[in-house]
């Protein structure tokens, strides 16, 4: 089911004016303990588009971003990003080629300070002099990193960890930025504080592509929404119609 198409003539016409995406995932059946936790999902990113991923648990969001960082391998099908095959590539340089991940458990190095943390994420730049670049732009995005330098990462809330997570992630350059469920532990008064952080990232001219829960704020600020329900895509479309379509929303979403 696609809310968005094309027929005839005009489909011929989009095709050939419309350029390449930044991110496509072609046909990508990947399994996960033994059991198929994709199946056949094929996605489209668009250089400068915020686009949602969601659906009920389990329903393989998380899995999905997993394959295109390359910690999960796909059995078939093959995922490009910027023209080039990543399906079969490692996932550090998956990272190097410019698309970086922030998981769910946010992965950080507890005992490590923030700063070394944020270091850490500029590590393919250890032999450049402006290795240290990015922590301007993550401290315009999070002020309060800048005023814990000092800490260990395992003292900062919720929040400030997802938020150190995010900046790491930015020490990389990335053009492609994926977050999976980057408002869940967090206290709700920073929530809009993280969706906010994610417009003003994609203002500075990085892709997104975002895994969440808290639909209504996802579809908010996203272009363009998948529909994943046990490993399939099964919906596809603006993010506006799909949040404004109260059969979706009851169906697919649980709205």
């Amino acid at each position: 089911m696609q809310l968005d198409h094309v027929t005839g003539d005009s489909a011929v016409i989009a095709a050939s004016a419309a350029p390449a995406p930044l991110l496509a995932v072609d046909a990508v059946t990947t399994a996960y303990r033994g059991l198929i936790a994709l199946s056949d999902a094929s996605i489209e990113v668009a250089e400068g588009e915020i686009v949602a991923v969601v659906g009920s648990n389990g329903a393989g969001k998380s899995t999905l971003l997993k394959t295109i960082a390359g910690l999960e391998r796909a059995r078939s099908g093959y995922i490009v990003l910027d023209g080039d095959r990543i399906d079969r590539v490692s996932a550090h340089h998956i990272t190097a080629r410019g698309l970086a991940y922030v998981p769910e458990n946010r992965r950080l190095f507890p005992r490590l300070s923030v700063a070394d943390n944020l270091r850490l994420g500029s590590y393919l730049y250890r032999d450049q002099a402006d290795r240290e670049r990015p922590l301007e732009q993550v401290f315009a995005l999070f002020p309060r990193l800048k005023e814990r330098l000092a800490q260990r990462a395992e003292t900062l809330s919720g929040g400030e960890q997802q938020m150190l997570a995010i900046g790491r992630a930015l020490m990389t350059r990335p053009r492609l930025l994926m977050l999976d469920e980057p408002s869940q532990g967090i206290m709700p008064k920073l929530v809009d504080e993280i969706f906010q952080a994610v417009l003003a990232i994609r203002a500075t001219g990085v892709t997104v592509l975002l895994v969440e829960q808290r639909l209504a704020e996802t579809l908010e600020i996203a272009e363009r929404a998948y529909v994943l329900q046990t490993g399939r895509v099964v919906l596809s479309g603006s993010a506006a119609d799909i949040r404004s379509n109260p059969d979706v929303r009851k169906a697919y979403l649980g709205m």
